[in-house]
C-alpha cells in the first residue's frame, strides 16, 4: 500500500509541477491538484502505524529530550510557542524540530499543543 500511495505522491507531484509552470500558483486547477497532494500525504502518513525508535536510540532520546524542552519552555512563556519561537529554541538548544516532532509523535503541532498543556495542567 505504501508504495502505490509513494506512486501516486510522485505522478501528483510532476503534475503540479507542470500546472506551476503552465498556469501559476493560484490557479484554480493549481489549487485542486494541491489539495490532492496533500490528501496523498495525510494518507500516506495514516498508512504509517507508529514511528518505534528503540529506547537506546539517539533519536530517541533527542526527541525525548526536545519534548521535554518543549514542556519547559511552555512553562517558561505560560504558553505553548509558535513554530517560529519553538524554532529558534531549538537551534540554539540542539533540539529536534516543530517537523521532526510531528513525525516521530504523529501529531500535529496544534495536537502537540494540547498533549503539552494537559501533561502541564494548564488551561487548553
Amino acid at each position: 500500500m505504501k508504495i502505490d500511495i509513494l506512486k501516486r505522491i510522485k505522478r501528483t507531484r510532476k503534475l503540479l509541477d507542470k500546472n506551476i509552470k503552465k498556469y501559476g500558483l493560484n490557479s484554480n486547477e493549481t489549487k485542486k491538484i494541491s489539495r490532492e497532494m496533500d490528501e496523498l500525504i495525510k494518507e500516506y502518513y495514516d498508512s504509517i502505524k507508529t514511528v518505534e525508535y528503540p529506547d537506546f536510540s539517539d533519536m530517541f532520546l533527542y526527541y525525548k529530550k526536545s519534548y521535554e524542552m518543549l514542556k519547559s519552555v511552555t512553562l517558561q512563556l505560560k504558553k505553548f510557542p509558535s513554530i517560529l519561537d519553538w524554532t529558534s529554541f531549538a537551534k540554539e538548544n540542539n533540539c529536534l524540530s516543530h517537523i521532526s516532532l510531528e513525525y516521530i509523535s504523529k501529531l500535529d503541532w496544534n495536537y502537540l499543543e494540547i498533549k503539552v498543556k494537559r501533561e502541564l495542567n494548564l488551561e487548553i
